[in-house]
């Protein structure tokens, strides 16, 4: 059979919904969740950034969505959500080449692919695959009740240089007046998250609610953000490094203000995800991985599930640099 392939429209909708439910997961939250489906891939005026593929009858056989990280011609994408019938062959892949030939765009990161089953078609189309690092940082508790603590070390930081004080931001507005989104350090790094997308992700998103906070040195401006987001869990509460938007270096010079900002919101550990970060940044300033003492740190919430959970990405550039907030991996379920 012949499928036809191209971009959804608005009008697309509820179709891809169902399909949604019927071919992804039944009551999947993007199938049921409309004002959640259209944030994530709504775009201007009729379109849905996402691409489809219809049969003879106009029934949708395939999709695969993405998420722009800007507007311009030269932005990055992620990837979110690929998915075909399986009665229709290749499909899933037409769809994959369909959006890298038509769509303008400077590089594609995708977190959270099937590793068993996606990992090969990504190298074939020549993407970079590989695993996200877990890493963690214990608050003094007698007790954990979402985290497995079988090593309750927490790294002292040696020579630790206070040069940042986090300030937290509530309005793209207040976030302008002291970072300056067009630095031309930040439009190489990719993907380059521009001011409509931050925007958009963090101070726009209509279920969850992100805590921003800037990265201000004595002059009063940031070089830095960091997005994070507390996560109620079995009568506790943890804190998620969500995304970090600036210098990397920076991160060395923030753990004790993360240690007090885990003590004033009743936190029992902080963790993030990332790729691209080097790992003495990272261990220098205090940070452990999940895999070195047997600590589980969870990553599923809803349902909440007392595991280990490898993220595992491809991306066009192997110098992207990706946290939990990219693509779709931080939304409720």
């Amino acid at each position: 059979m012949e499928y036809s392939i191209r971009f959804a429209e608005k009008k697309d909708t509820d179709a891809i919904m169902k399909f949604i439910d019927t071919y992804w997961r039944k009551n999947h939250i993007l199938s049921r969740d409309k004002q959640l489906f259209e944030w994530q891939y709504g775009d201007e005026e009729d379109k849905l950034n996402i691409i489809i593929g219809v049969d003879s009858d106009n029934n949708i056989q395939g999709m695969l969505g993405f998420v722009k990280y800007g507007l311009s011609q030269n932005q990055d994408i992620a990837l979110a959500l690929w998915k075909a019938n399986p009665a229709t062959g290749f499909l899933g892949v037409k769809i994959l080449k369909y959006l890298m030939e038509n769509l303008s765009y400077r590089g594609i990161v995708c977190p959270g692919i099937n590793f068993k089953t996606t990992s090969k078609i990504y190298e074939l189309v020549g993407m970079k695959v590989s695993t996200m690092v877990q890493w963690y940082r214990l608050a003094d508790k007698d007790e954990y009740l979402i985290a497995k603590v079988l090593d309750n070390k927490i790294p002292k930081i040696n020579n630790y240089e206070k040069k940042f004080k986090l300030k937290e931001v509530g309005s793209i507005d207040e976030l302008r007046e002291i970072f300056n989104f067009d630095a031309g350090e930040l439009q190489l790094q990719i993907p380059f998250k521009s001011e409509w997308y931050i925007e958009k992700r963090y101070f726009k998103h209509p279920i969850y609610r992100y805590r921003i906070y800037a990265l201000v040195g004595n002059e009063q401006k940031a070089t830095s953000i960091i997005v994070l987001r507390v996560q109620d869990c079995n009568d506790s509460h943890a804190l998620r490094w969500i995304d970090y938007i600036g210098d990397h270096e920076n991160i060395s010079y923030i753990t004790n203000e993360l240690d007090e900002l885990m003590d004033e919101l009743d936190c029992e550990y902080i963790d993030v995800y990332e790729a691209g970060i080097k790992d003495d940044i990272l261990s220098d300033a205090g940070w452990l991985r999940v895999e070195e003492n047997g600590n589980i740190i969870p990553d599923y919430f809803s349902p909440f599930e007392h595991r280990k959970v490898d993220i595992h990405y491809s991306t066009s550039n192997g110098e992207a640099v990706l946290f939990k907030g990219d693509g779709d991996q931080d939304r409720p379920n």
